[in-house]
């Protein structure tokens, strides 16, 4: 058994080329549509579907005669509303923009939401994909269209393009899909069988408060009474669904594309950012899909390339390189893009970790495949003092290093992908957390040493309970210690054959994990240290596991856990380097983006620590989410969010807000879920509802 002496590393050389700076090559641009048109927009349509309910659809467009291919956006976040006095600032970036070059742009709120008619009482709910699809085939028929669709989106939008996709409607040829996951369950609601808290903290309250929020008056006319008592009457929270289905099975694969590639038909760019949750999945769908297709990944969090608040940076115009898709595909013009690398990364580098940053350090790359073909899966064994290395393990024994479970381990990991409510996320210094772990570190490197592609974990553990969860986070060691989060991943041991039936484990007895950890891309610069945690919490991305518990990681020659790194040895010299416009914004201040407020606090009386967090909505309606996620150190099954969010609603001559209150507790054998929505106008109570359930645990 270890003990935590860092001291003795063993050297270590890892074969490796030293990356050169690319610079950016500017060729010349291949022939676009050119902005010859001013932009009319319409925001009030209504569209009939099958059953009668009708949706708010905006249409922006060109303001000429002719026939336009179509683009279609959709998502339940309350942005059909009037035009903003200056059409350039319309969401997404894209609409105004396609608009000025030929396109007519269709969005609309999901039914039940925003200024739709009918109701809403689940996420990605069958009747919501079958409206998708007639509504694709709407816009063909329309008068102004030639009769090709496209698809664009970011997160919801982008997720939903999947669930058209694989219905095939004839007019839909070419989508771009910005920040999306293939697994719903797995990418999304429960990453390694857990269940991430932000759903209950943030997008579980937020969703409540929109659904239940009277349509604009000013876009649905005299029917919005009617309209906002059907929904109050038949309308449920979303988060009642997350919780009745912790467990993988057809309720999440019906809303998923994977395994489903082969039902995807039309063209595909996918766009992803390593400081979103969606680079993963994105490129996994990538990889599986059989279409015409390509990929792009950037540093950014969960915002468009071209946004003012994507970040990290660099950031450029996303707009141009969408152009030059759609004009392919629905315009038929040799734009180029298909002659381009189907594969752009940006590759990054050390710097040193803070909550923001308003630009990466790295540069972009383009390659012809994802994995990439010329990566070398290079084992890194967990060794004798705490050691990290290429050799494996000679001991016979059963060496293992063990640790106590404690359950508000992962403060310093950061909030990837908390959506565009802050850019304000991201990981810290590690040490705060490796004093909790199992840390193993290579000798400082003796080249630079490029990670890019998927590194597996294979680690033989055991546990004193009958449920545990394990991360393992792959860290870069600067000379001065700092340690910086390059990417991660964990699985619920009892999801270990799968997230449909979890197997309790046998104390004592040593079981086999095999997991990935999320995408990256990534040079570990010459004097720094390759680094690998084990710990068994997540806090603030992982619910922690219900039993007291110590754990053991196993290391000798029959049990040698270990983490397979992709190395790449050498860039491909054939490729042209990638060539991007400017983002259309200046460069952010970091005084001018808004700071939530976040805290962590320990009581030091009762043992428990506490994450809070409060911060208003990044969508175009005014809300505050707050929210407090407390585990206790005595008995980790006790643990509880409670969160809220506020939505005030202007309407003529009175003053609505939707008030959301949510809590997910947990004790031993359940989770207790509980919903309350009051809503007040004028400051008098208009509306009260709560809802309440309670689910087994599940090993979970």
């Amino acid at each position: 058994m270890g003990s935590k002496d860092m001291s003795g590393l063993a050297t270590l050389r890892l074969i490796a080329t030293v990356f050169a700076t690319i610079t950016i090559t500017m060729t010349t641009q291949a022939a676009v549509s050119e902005a010859k048109y001013k932009v009319k927009i319409i925001p009030d349509v209504r569209v009939p579907m099958r059953d009668g309910v009708e949706l708010a659809v905006k249409i922006t467009r060109p303001d000429a005669e002719g026939r336009f291919p179509g683009i279609m956006e959709y998502n339940p976040y309350r942005r059909i509303a009037k035009p903003l006095p200056d059409y350039n600032d319309e969401y997404p970036p894209p609409v105004p923009y396609l608009a000025e070059r030929g396109y007519v742009i269709v969005q609309f709120d999901v039914r039940g939401t925003g200024n739709s008619g009918g109701y809403s009482t689940d996420i990605y709910s069958d009747e919501e994909r079958q409206d998708a699809y007639e509504m694709v085939e709407w816009i063909a028929r329309q008068p102004w269209c030639t009769g090709k669709v496209g698809m664009l989106g970011k997160s919801y939008s982008a997720v939903v393009q999947w669930q058209v996709a694989v219905q095939n409607p004839p007019a839909l040829k070419a989508i771009i899909v910005r920040s999306a996951n293939h697994d719903v369950y797995t990418d999304w609601t429960n990453p390694g069988g857990a269940i991430r808290p932000y759903m209950f903290e943030s997008y579980g309250p937020l969703m409540t408060a929109y659904n239940f929020a009277p349509p604009d008056i000013d876009i649905v006319g005299a029917k919005w009474s009617e309209i906002w008592r059907e929904r109050l009457d038949e309308s449920e929270p979303w988060s009642i669904g997350y919780i009745e289905n912790i467990l993988h099975g057809p309720y999440w694969q019906r809303r998923s594309l994977q395994p489903g590639y082969d039902r995807v038909k039309c063209a595909v760019f996918v766009v992803g950012g390593w400081a979103d949750w969606y680079a993963t999945p994105l490129l996994k769908a990538f990889s599986n899909l059989n279409v015409p297709k390509k990929a792009w990944v950037g540093p950014w969090g969960h915002y468009y390339p071209e946004e003012k608040l994507a970040l990290p940076g660099p950031r450029v115009d996303g707009r141009y390189e969408y152009l030059k898709w759609f004009d392919y595909w629905l315009k038929d013009l040799d734009t180029g893009v298909m002659d381009e690398p189907p594969v752009t990364l940006f590759i990054r580098k050390y710097k040193e970790p803070a909550p923001i940053y308003l630009e990466e350090n790295g540069f972009w790359r383009n390659e012809n495949t994802w994995p990439l073909a010329r990566a070398n899966n290079t084992p890194m064994y967990f060794q004798p003092d705490w050691e990290l290395g290429t050799e494996a393990p000679e001991e016979a024994s059963d060496t293992y290093d063990s640790y106590e479970y404690h359950p508000a381990v992962g403060i310093a990991a950061g909030r990837h992908g908390r959506g565009n409510i802050t850019p304000w996320a991201m990981p810290l210094d590690q040490r705060i957390d490796e004093a909790y772990s199992l840390s193993y570190t290579t000798a400082p490197l003796e080249e630079d040493t490029e990670v890019t592609g998927e590194a597996e974990a294979t680690l033989y553990v055991s546990s004193s309970a009958d449920t545990a969860y394990f991360a393992v986070k792959l860290c870069d060691v600067a000379p001065d210690g700092t340690s910086k989060l390059v990417t991660d991943g964990g699985l619920l041991a009892t999801h270990r054959e799968s997230h449909t039936d979890p197997k309790a484990l046998d104390p004592g007895r040593v079981y086999e994990l095999k997991f990935e950890l999320k995408s990256t891309a990534y040079i570990f610069e010459k004097g720094h240290r390759i680094r690998v945690n084990v710990t068994s919490s997540d806090f603030q991305n992982a619910w922690p596991a219900g039993k007291p518990a110590v754990n053991a990681v196993y290391r000798g020659a029959r049990q040698s856990s270990h983490l397979t790194l992709p190395i790449v040895p050498e860039q491909d010299p054939k490729l042209p380097a990638p060539d991007f416009k400017p983002s259309p914004h200046p460069d952010p201040k970091l005084e001018d983006i808004p700071r939530p407020e976040h805290t962590v606090t320990q009581d030091l009386v009762n043992l428990a620590t506490t994450s809070s967090f409060s911060s208003p909505s990044g969508t175009p309606v005014r809300g505050v989410n707050r929210s407090s996620f407390t585990v206790s150190h005595r008995d980790p099954a006790e643990a509880v969010i409670r969160s809220s969010y506020e939505f005030p609603v202007p309407l003529p001559g009175s003053e609505v807000n939707v008030s959301a209150q949510s809590t997910l507790a947990s004790d031993k054998a359940a989770y207790h879920h509980m919903v309350e929505v009051d809503i007040t106008v004028n400051g008098m109570r208009h509306f009260n509802k709560s809802w309440s359930v309670t689910v087994p645990r599940k090993l979970n």
